[in-house]
């Protein structure tokens, strides 16, 4: 999970697992595909940075550091192995606890972690990731609205078609299919508006893969912290 790029493998190399009962999932060695039966006892959580005004931060689990150095704003860490049930997520600036939220994560379920807000206030939203592997010549895309202040959001093409309405503050999309292999020219607009917020670069979504459509920034700001949106790739 990280800013979209053509070069998957680039991506993959840090996939270790994606826990889902029945769906097939890629390991990095080799980026081959294995299919999980054993009883799953794991969740796995991506972290995004949508506080536009946090310094980098560790996160941990509990008292377990993630092996990636820090999450800032805009960053991403890839899907990591959780253990299911109660974990106290956990963001650390020089060693002093800055953030903090318990959540519960439930066997073989995927999830995304934004870190959002105010570094003032800032805290986690956890949503669920429904991945699956999408039908032949598709990708699957969903959308999900953290920028801080705004309104309920749409995204849309700059054809003036819509494709997710309306999705307030935190809220997310669920998956869904598109023709794959295939160039994009994503909008993000006001609910009901014509006016296009956000003009996403085109980009290609290969077929057979997910991705997350996100934007971030405070709604009303028109430096650095500006409203702006990103492409992920999830899977």
């Amino acid at each position: 999970m990280g800013k979209y790029n053509n070069n998957l493998s680039g991506t993959m190399k840090h996939l270790k697992l994606l826990i889902a009962t029945g769906l097939t999932v890629l390991i990095a060695a080799g980026c081959k595909k294995t299919t999980i039966d054993q009883p799953q006892v794991f969740a796995a959580i991506g972290f995004f940075g949508a506080s536009p005004d946090a310094p980098p931060l560790s996160i941990y689990l509990n008292n377990n550091k993630l092996d990636d150095d820090s999450l800032d704003y805009k960053g991403s860490i890839f899907y990591v192995n959780a253990y299911s049930g109660n974990r106290e997520i956990v963001g650390y600036k020089n060693g002093v606890k800055k953030v903090s939220q318990t959540v519960k994560l439930e066997d073989g379920k995927i999830y995304s972690c934004f870190l959002t807000g105010n570094y003032s206030n800032a805290e986690f939203a956890l949503l669920e990731d429904s991945l699956k592997t999408p039908l032949s010549g598709k990708a699957v895309i969903r959308f999900v609205n953290m920028s801080v202040g705004a309104p309920s959001l749409d995204l849309g093409l700059n054809d003036g078609t819509t494709v997710v309405s309306g999705r307030t503050y935190k809220a997310n999309s669920g998956f869904i299919a598109i023709t794959g292999d295939k160039q994009y020219s994503f909008v993000v607009r006001e609910h009901g508006s014509t006016v296009n917020k956000v003009i996403v670069p085109s980009v290609t979504l290969l077929a057979g893969h997910d991705y997350t459509i996100w934007t971030r920034g405070i709604y009303t700001a028109t430096d650095g912290a500006a409203l702006a949106a990103d492409v992920v790739l999830n899977y």
